[in-house]
Order: structure tokens, then C-alpha cells, then sequence
């Protein structure tokens, strides 16, 4: 073949191009898609300049305020997804044919919840099923299911995915602490408050709920441990779960601060797994470990 016809001949893509391709298009960034994909800027550069240069043309375009696939690249994107669905669903049902109570399992739960409410049940959990391999993603991102990011997330949502199967349990409270310290040292008029980042979506009129609408907010946190820690060494008061807070014996609630009821907590798990023996086992097993702990979790306990 001559020299000169060789740049109309396209490479192969790979799986590894598709995924490239996935997350430059759902991160927008070649920043975000490196973050996603668990490798260097400079290498999602050098793989994205390639296939750029194939060709039909760019598959990715870069405007002022982020990347977007070309007519060409979301035609391969749309392939990406078919076959990101098709990897996913033979990894779930992968991890879903071992037919006894042992195998691998991962198990998707917020750091606060764990911390506060589930490590005794992990430690109850490995002693009853020692087969089971369990792994605990401890994270406040809503795992994908759908990916095979977990085997069973527990997770508070009022609209988790329609096609999940699960638990449905009850929802957590939220009331407002302040340090016992700070409290007996500060007059009400000098409260202030530490709070979430402004606009929040989960909590838009926390502040005119609150017992003391008034007092000033003098320190924003964008974590839920930077803020509870904080309200834990008497920086102010602040809004926190009763799981949480009633279990620290410096942290008392404020007088006539209200109860506010957040999300429902819910185990969940896909269909392809749910319905493996340790599946079963497990979301039975923390689901009645949440269940015997509704008081603390609602604060009445």
C-alpha cells in the first residue's frame, strides 16, 4: 500500500480509547477525566491529541468553558456506553455466581455512618461469615451500581434508582448542638454558627429553622466531618445527625432547637447480585442492625 494512503486507514480503538472517550465527555475536562480514570493530565493529553488526529476529524472539541464531543466522537461515545453497560453487567454477574455463602463482597457506606453507626455490625458481620471477603468502601459519593462500583451500598435518598433492589428503612433526624463548654461560656446573643458552603441544596432554610435565625454564621465548611469536628471543639454551634451527635457526651442539643427529618436510609444492592446468597445474608444482616438503632438514628433514644 502506498505511503500516501495510509492516513485514511483508522487505528482500532481500544477499550481503554472508549473509556478515555467516556470520561473527557461526562467530566468535560481533560483534568476531570484523568481525576476519573486514575492517571496523569499529561497522559489523557497525549492519548486525546492522538485520537484526535485520526481520521473523520476531531472526536473531541474544546470550547471556552469545557470539551465536547464532535459529531464523530459522540457516535463513538454512544458505542463507549453500549459497551460500558455490557462490562458492567458481565462483572456484576461475575461476582454474582458464586452459589454459597462466601466470595467476595463490597460493601458502600458513608464514613459518618460507618463511623458512628456500623463499625461494630462490620466486625459482628466478618465473625458470623468468615468466608465472606468483605471490603468496605467508605465514601459520601453515591456509588454506581449499574458500574459494579459496589455489591450493596447503604445510602440515605429519597429517590434512589428505580431498578434497585433493596431496604427501605426510615429517615435520619438533624437537630442543633453546640459544645457544652461553649454553650455555658457563651451568651445566646453571641452565638454563631458553622455551616455548609452557601446554596446548598440539602439545606435551604436550615438557618430560619433554626432556634437562633439571628446568630451570625462565622465559619463555612464544605464537609460534613470538617464541620462536625468543629463543632466538637466548641468553634460554635451548628446542625448535625442525632446518630452522631448524641453520641458525643461534650455535645449537647441546643433548647428548643427542632427535630428535622433528612433523607431515608435504604441498603441496596443491583438485581444481578441481589439475588446471591451473601447478598441476601447481608442486606438482611445491616438492615436489622440499622433497624435495632431507629432510636438513636431518630434522636429519641
Amino acid at each position: 500500500m502506498r505511503n500516501a494512503d495510509r492516513r485514511y486507514i483508522i487505528e482500532p480503538m481500544n477499550w481503554d480509547d472508549y473509556r478515555l472517550i467516556l470520561a473527557l465527555v461526562r467530566e468535560k475536562s481533560v483534568r476531570g477525566a484523568a481525576r476519573s480514570l486514575e492517571v496523569s493530565h499529561a497522559t489523557v493529553s497525549r492519548r486525546l491529541a492522538h485520537l484526535n488526529r485520526q481520521p473523520g476529524g476531531p472526536l473531541i472539541q474544546k470550547s471556552p468553558s469545557a470539551l465536547w464531543p464532535s459529531k464523530a466522537g459522540a457516535v463513538v461515545f454512544e458505542a463507549a456506553q453500549k459497551m460500558e453497560a455490557i462490562a458492567n453487567e458481565a462483572a456484576r454477574k461475575q461476582r454474582a455466581v458464586e452459589p454459597r455463602l462466601a466470595g467476595p463482597l463490597c460493601l458502600s457506606v458513608p464514613v459518618p455512618v460507618l463511623q458512628y453507626l456500623l463499625l461494630p455490625a462490620v466486625t459482628e458481620f466478618r465473625e458470623l461469615y468468615p468466608a465472606v471477603e468483605l471490603t468496605i468502601d467508605a465514601t459520601d459519593s453515591l456509588v454506581d451500581l449499574d458500574r459494579a462500583e459496589a455489591d450493596i451500598a447503604i445510602r440515605s435518598s429519597d429517590t434512589p434508582p428505580e431498578h434497585w433492589v433493596g431496604r427501605r428503612l426510615f429517615p435520619y433526624m438533624l437537630s442543633f448542638y453546640g459544645h457544652r463548654e461553649y454553650l455555658e461560656a457563651t451568651r445566646p446573643a453571641d452565638y454563631q454558627w458553622i455551616a455548609p458552603e452557601e446554596g446548598i441544596t440539602r439545606w435551604p432554610d436550615w438557618l430560619e429553622e433554626s432556634p437562633h435565625p439571628e446568630a451570625p454564621v462565622s465559619l463555612r465548611i464544605t464537609s460534613i466531618a470538617g464541620r462536625f469536628h468543629a463543632l466538637r471543639v466548641g468553634m460554635g454551634i451548628g446542625r448535625a445527625a442525632c446518630f452522631m451527635a448524641d453520641q458525643e457526651p461534650d455535645l449537647v442539643r441546643i433548647s428548643n432547637a427542632p427535630f428535622t427529618a433528612a433523607e431515608t436510609f435504604w441498603v441496596l444492592s443491583h438485581p444481578d447480585f441481589a439475588k446471591t446468597k451473601r447478598a441476601k445474608v447481608a442486606m438482611r444482616f445491616f438492615s436489622d442492625y440499622l433497624r435495632d438503632r431507629k432510636g438513636l438514628i431518630q434522636g429519641t433514644s
